[in-house]
Order: C-alpha cells, then sequence, then structure tokens
C-alpha cells in the first residue's frame, strides 16, 4: 500500500468533512453592485445607488439605460462578466494584460485601462470602456475580435497558487479572508484558462491561538475560489492532489495554511510550527489549490483559432502513457516490427560455428529474492504528514 497516499487522503477526508458547507444563495442586486464596483473601482463605493448606478452606465455605455434599478444593475453585470454572446468587458481586459506583460493586474477597470493605453499607445484614450478596449485590441492583436473559445477544465486540474497578505494565527480570526493570486499560468488543449495574476481567496474556517509551551498556534483555510481568465469565479479546495503536489515539492508552509505540518526526513524543510508560538507568515507563501468540479470557461486561444466561441473538447490531463513490456507483446507481432537487413554482396561472412559439443548445461542458478520487482513503494524514504492539534 502507498502509505504516503493513504495519510494524504485521509487528512483531505478530514479537513473536507470537518470544513463548514453552506449553500450559497443566488447574489441580490446590491451584491451584484458591489461587485461591480470593485472591479471596476477597486472598491465598493458610497452613496445613492442609482448615481451608483448612474456612473458605471455612463463608464460601460456612454449613457443611462431604461427600466427599473434591478434591471439596470443586471445590464450592467452581464457587460462586465457575460461571455456568451462575446468576451465580456473583464475577459478582455484579462486578455490584454496577458499578452502586452505576461500576467494579469489586480485593481479596478479604469485604472487597468490606463496603464494598458499609456504602455501600448502613449497616452489615455477617451470614450466608453468597450470602445477603449477595442482599440487596445486593433493596437496589440491587430484586430478588434480577441481569440478566445470554450474549454472545459478538468476536475483536480491543479493551480499553483500564493497569498498576498500576512497571516498571523495571533491576530486572524473564523471567517476572515486570506487573498491569494495565481503565480503560474494554467493552459488545458492549448487554450489558457489561469493566467499569472489573476485574484482569489480563502476563508479561515478554524484557528488556534499559542498559549503556553504545550500549545502551538494553528490556522486551518479553506481555499474555496479562484477567477478564471474570462472572470469567472471557479470553485476550489485543497484536496488530495494539493496535498501530494505540496508534499512532493516540501512546501512546509502552504500545509500549515491548510492545518497540517510536514514532517520527515528532509532536514532542509523550513519548521513552522514552534513549540508554544503562533503561526506567523509573511505575504507569498506558496501552495496548490485544485479545481472541485468540471467548468467550461472561455480561455485565450494561443493558435488564434475558434475566436467566436464552441466547444474544444480536452484530453484527460495529467495521464500516464501506456508501456507494454516486450514479453507480453505476441511473437508474430515483434518479428514483423523488426525490419530486415538485406546481406551485401561481398560483405565479410561470419566465421562458421564449431562443430564441438556443446558443454554441459551450467548448474540453474536461483534467482535472487528481489529480481524483477519494480521499485514503485520501496523509495527508502517515508513522507508523514501529521496534523497537529
Amino acid at each position: 500500500m502507498n502509505w504516503k497516499k493513504f495519510l494524504c487522503g485521509t487528512l483531505a477526508a478530514s479537513m473536507i468533512f470537518s470544513a463548514s458547507f453552506t449553500c450559497t444563495a443566488a447574489e441580490s442586486a446590491n451584491d451584484k453592485l458591489a461587485r461591480i464596483e470593485i472591479d471596476t473601482y477597486g472598491a465598493e463605493q458610497s452613496g445613492a445607488i442609482l448615481d451608483r448606478i448612474s456612473r458605471l452606465e455612463k463608464s460601460y455605455n456612454g449613457q443611462n439605460m431604461e427600466g427599473n434599478m434591478n434591471a439596470r444593475i443586471e445590464a450592467i453585470y452581464d457587460t462586465l462578466y457575460d461571455n456568451s454572446a462575446e468576451s465580456g468587458i473583464l475577459a478582455k481586459i484579462n486578455l490584454l494584460e496577458w499578452n502586452v506583460n505576461n500576467e494579469v493586474a489586480s485593481g479596478g477597470i479604469d485604472a487597468r485601462l490606463i496603464a494598458l493605453e499609456n504602455q501600448i499607445i502613449g497616452k489615455p484614450l477617451s470614450g466608453t470602456f468597450n470602445e477603449r478596449i477595442l482599440e487596445l485590441a486593433k493596437a496589440s492583436y491587430g484586430e478588434e475580435s480577441l481569440p478566445i473559445g470554450q474549454v472545459q477544465i478538468p476536475a483536480n486540474t491543479l493551480i499553483k497558487v500564493a497569498t498576498t497578505a500576512p497571516v498571523n494565527s495571533r491576530v486572524l480570526h473564523e471567517g476572515d479572508v486570506i487573498p491569494i493570486k495565481v503565480v503560474e499560468d494554467v493552459f488545458i488543449d492549448n487554450s489558457l484558462v489561469f493566467a499569472r495574476g489573476l485574484t482569489g481567496e480563502g476563508v479561515i474556517v478554524d484557528i488556534h491561538h499559542a498559549k503556553n509551551i504545550f500549545s502551538n498556534g494553528k490556522v486551518e483555510t479553506d481555499f474555496h475560489m479562484l477567477k478564471s481568465l474570462d472572470g469567472q469565479e471557479i470553485a476550489t479546495y485543497a484536496g488530495i492532489e494539493s496535498l501530494e503536489a505540496m508534499t512532493r515539492n516540501d512546501m512546509s508552509r502552504g500545509l500549515s495554511l491548510i492545518g497540517q505540518t510536514f514532517s520527515g526526513k528532509n532536514k532542509g524543510v523550513e519548521e513552522v510550527f514552534i513549540r508554544g508560538k503562533n503561526v506567523d507568515l509573511p505575504a507569498g507563501i506558496e501552495l496548490y489549490v485544485q479545481i472541485k468540479e468540471p467548468v467550461v470557461v472561455y480561455g485565450l486561444r494561443k493558435d488564434g483559432g475558434n475566436k467566436n466561441g464552441g466547444y474544444i473538447p480536452t484530453v484527460e490531463i495529467n495521464s500516464e502513457p501506456t508501456v507494454e513490456r516486450v514479453e507480453d507483446i505476441p511473437k508474430s507481432e515483434v518479428e514483423e516490427d523488426i525490419p530486415l537487413i538485406e546481406e551485401e554482396e561481398n560483405s565479410p561472412k561470419p566465421p562458421a560455428i564449431s562443430d564441438k559439443p556443446a558443454p554441459p548445461d551450467a548448474p540453474e542458478v536461483e534467482p535472487r529474492r528481489d529480481e524483477g520487482k519494480t521499485l514503485e513503494g520501496y523509495d527508502g524514504e517515508i513522507i508523514e504528514i501529521v496534523d497537529e492539534d
């Protein structure tokens, strides 16, 4: 039995079982308005709701829309996030930033647009957000239509992320948010689906404050969400694959953020828990999260194909090729695959075989105990994850 996988699976199952699961209610109009403002200006705005809606409409459409308050919020929401007819505003600016800088910036769309305009054109542009983005697309891609298409992200796809704020078990409480960002691009079927810089978050589900030498500080965080390239909020978690990847890469501080400790033969691994001390980690701690269930998103097509959508089937990632042993292949197939070497006319003849009788058969040698076995499961090192409480 692979004990490392067993321990990882047990810990992951206990961690997931202990976390609180609540059904998320559908976003209200006020929640949607706050989300739009955060992605547009970098923070939720204050003031009368109708004034806030009017300002957003002028930025996105150039004029105020008709209809009731909820309908107007819904229209702005679709302009920003809906990719069904064409790329939403958020997806477009993410694509542009990655194309220019190989990284997606944080903050509001208004500030991000100005930064891109200064980089690409040399000065800020006028007009609505969509008009300005189209000008930037023509300047960077050579055309207004961005190379975007649908792709399915398989469940358990790993994404490497890092925290963007310090974590200290002395001052944090259950329910506090730990912000994170993607630190490595993720491609599925030649489409970029997660780009460096995209944001997400975790929430603290359990925390222990250090009290004395016999009581360690401890933090358990559920890293439940990452934004994909098209602006969708994708459900994530730290499961078996994440734990194994962090263990394999000696990411002890990342493991500590989900309530696990790392121990083993590698003495170079930094100790996270010091007896009687709180967990005190700076920003930039790397860890792995994984996709909770399959999801279809819009990704940047590196080959420029399928720009107007259309589902792109994916192949199973992380699959290992099947290798057949020679002895498992039928003898007839082996003989057919071996090319015959024609004898050249003047090539030297091999020496004649002697007519002397063959020596008597040598005594049969007993095979060694481990002969023919693979090294799987016998690497000589056991890595153990211990959940210290």
